[in-house]
């Protein structure tokens, strides 16, 4: 009995290293398609439109903002003063221009979403597809998933940067363009 847990254990220490040898380690990578939009595709006409609205938008937020705050300072004077007249008027003005910059903030901000996700469409997503698998194959990346989205962002609890290849993906889609990287 004791010669076979011997011989067992003789058997399982002298398989370990070859089965150790024989695993493989698959290689994941991550790829930011919005920072590659935004970095490889800067120049076409359709993200400068994307990026001239969102700079609009980031003005009219900030002018409406600022226009509230007008009122708000309005109406502690006006509370000051007690004046309840010209406080309960202001106070109704401020509770509807509030209203409405969440409503436009909410609905600009699904516009934005929407319109930046129609940039990642056809020949534009096409080639990112193409220039990803190109890096993937040269890397040896077994799986290369999408990093800028909600649901990876929710799901990820640690990554190395490493494994990051955004930058290989913009570089090579750069030299397709005979830009240089920058």
């Amino acid at each position: 009995m004791k010669r076979l847990a011997l011989s067992l254990i003789a058997c399982v220490a002298l398989a370990l290293p070859a089965a150790a040898q024989t695993q493989e380690v698959t290689k994941i990578g991550l790829c930011d398609f919005t920072r590659v939009l935004l970095t490889a595709y800067k120049d076409t006409k359709a993200y400068r439109d994307y990026d001239q609205a969102s700079q609009d938008i980031r003005k009219e937020i900030a002018r409406l903002t600022a226009e509230l705050n007008d009122l708000q300072n309005q109406k502690l004077d006006a509370d000051k003063a007690n004046n309840s007249t010209r406080s309960l008027t202001l106070q109704k003005t401020i509770s509807d221009k509030t209203e409405y910059l969440n409503t436009y903030r909410t609905v600009k901000s699904a516009w934005l979403a929407q319109q930046g996700s129609g940039l990642l469409t056809g020949p534009v997503l096409t080639e990112i597809m193409d220039v990803v698998n190109k890096v993937a194959e040269a890397g040896g990346y077994a799986l290369v998933l999408r990093s800028d989205t909600d649901a990876f962002r929710s799901m990820l609890l640690y990554r190395v940067p490493e494994i990051d290849v955004t930058d290989d993906v913009v570089k090579m889609i750069l030299a397709r363009q005979g830009k240089p990287a920058g």
